[in-house]
């Protein structure tokens, strides 16, 4: 059978250690969006208590890693260091209906070399995001992008 990338199965086992992760670093309720290598959403968490917009959000994030190639962290240092103009991704963001958010949080999930999906975390600090995205593509045998 063909899928886009990530299973199911790994999607989800990514996305609960995201949230175990998250717990036991005591984040601020997460929305998680893991999107497969096609960009088609696969595996969608909101926890209690998250902002409403929060899963757009992350979702955007995830979106931005995979349209770039690379994580939004990385995508985000470009912009700071002005290797980028912030107009870019003010650019890139119109020309997606808001669907690019550059933020730290977008981690690309790599596979034998290739890349197979991204996980965009919204909720905490960027930089606690991005670290609990890590953290939990690590911890399920994949290689991470951030």
């Amino acid at each position: 059978m063909y899928h886009r990338g990530i299973s199911l199965s790994d999607a989800q086992d990514i996305v609960g250690k995201a949230i175990s992760i998250a717990f036991n670093k005591k984040s601020s309720p997460l929305s998680i969006a893991l999107l497969d290598s096609g960009g088609h959403l696969k595996v969608f968490v909101s926890e209690d208590g998250t902002g409403i917009h929060r899963g757009k959000i992350a979702e955007g994030k995830a979106n931005a890693a995979l349209g770039m190639g690379f994580g939004t962290g990385q995508f985000n240092s470009l912009i700071q260091n002005n290797v980028l103009p912030e107009m870019f991704a003010v650019c890139i963001n119109g020309a997606t209906q808001g669907q690019f958010i550059p933020l730290p949080g977008g981690v690309l999930i790599v596979k034998d070399e290739q890349i197979i999906g991204a996980l965009g975390i919204s909720g905490a600090s960027s930089t606690l995001d991005e670290s609990i995205a890590v953290a939990a593509i690590q911890s399920c045998g994949f290689t991470a992008d951030p």
